[in-house]
């Protein structure tokens, strides 16, 4: 089957194309114009990647036209970091962009399409949220994820279209973006830094991101797989103990201080997914446990200083041979 991953240059968007790829289906990825795809590299002699920018309609219908996947799995969104969460290029860059991407695959022969939610449609609920549970979102960023739900449901029911939609709780792994949580702890005592931290008695629900990865590929390929799915590991952690593991993979011995950073007005005090709908219908259940998947963020962190260390020294070495 062919599959059409948008936003293939990003952490979860590359991890899914390359699960598609290992599966055996033919992929084609999306990449904003300009990005280098790097984190593609491995498999990019067999992927089809192609920059777009998905608020062109005549580029995305022309990518429809010219590629016709059998499913879309549709990543792709702008402003997902902190500070752009609260922003209206939420509801410009995202919410139309997403109706046209379906509309376009429809009018092509896209059989399925699936679309990436998130926690936060659900907005802060103390408790272990399930799919039925109400959404309540407190920023743009989880209404504009909600809205496009909604929509994008509504015309693929209007297109015959199967459908699915899967709300990421949290992820980490090797590549994620070094202002998360997990990446800037590991970051900072590779740099022999004790961190700055709340309490950490907050309760998180992370998932490592070849989990991720299958369970993706498993709802779009599945033809029983249509409607709303949580996708976490199931199994909640307080930070604090995140944060210890990291430090024992890290920097053994450090010794660390809670409690210096106040918690935010807004802090997410239980994020877990009730994943039950997404294992009965899917088969799909988390594989890398916490420890493992820290282990191996780690040990990538730390190979990728070691090559960037390594670049600097040959770099230096062909700066004197040219200076000489």
């Amino acid at each position: 089957m062919k599959i059409l991953v948008t936003g293939a240059g990003g952490f979860v968007g590359a991890a899914v194309a390359n699960e598609a790829l290992r599966a055996g289906h033919d992929v084609v990825g999306t990449i904003r114009p300009g990005s280098s795809g790097l984190r593609l590299a491995d498999f990019q002699s067999r992927l089809n990647l192609v920059a777009l920018d998905l608020r062109d309609a005549g580029e995305v219908n022309a990518l429809m036209r010219d590629h016709r996947p059998d499913f879309v799995v549709h990543i792709a969104w702008s402003g997902v970091n902190n500070k752009s969460r609260s922003e209206r290029l939420q509801i410009t860059d995202n919410v139309e962009t997403s109706c046209q991407l379906l509309e376009a695959g429809a009018e092509h022969g896209v059989s399925k399409f699936v679309g990436m939610g998130s926690q936060g449609e659900y907005g802060p609920l103390d408790k272990k949220i399930a799919e039925t549970d109400l959404p309540l979102p407190t920023t743009l960023y989880g209404a504009s994820k909600l809205a496009v739900h909604y929509l994008t449901r509504q015309l693929a029911a209007q297109s015959g279209l199967s459908y699915a939609w899967i709300r990421i709780f949290s992820t980490y792994g090797p590549g994620d973006n070094p202002h998360w949580l997990i990446p800037s702890l590991i970051n900072q005592m590779l740099d022999g830094q004790r961190p700055q931290t709340t309490f950490g008695e907050q309760l998180w629900d992370c998932l490592f991101i070849d989990d991720i990865a299958t369970a993706v590929v498993a709802v779009a390929t599945l033809p029983a797989a249509e409607g709303v799915f949580n996708l976490g590991s199931g199994q909640p952690l307080p930070v604090r103990s995140i944060v210890e593991k990291i430090r024992d993979l890290a920097a053994p011995g450090m010794e660390l201080v809670f409690g210096e950073i106040p918690y935010r007005s807004d802090q997410v005090w239980h994020m877990e997914a009730d994943i039950e709908r997404l294992t009965a219908l899917t088969g799909w259940s988390p594989r890398v446990n916490i420890d493992a998947g820290l282990q191996a963020t780690v040990a990538w962190h730390r190979a990728q200083r070691l090559r960037q260390a390594a670049d600097s020294v040959v770099s230096d070495a062909q700066g004197r041979d040219n200076a000489g």
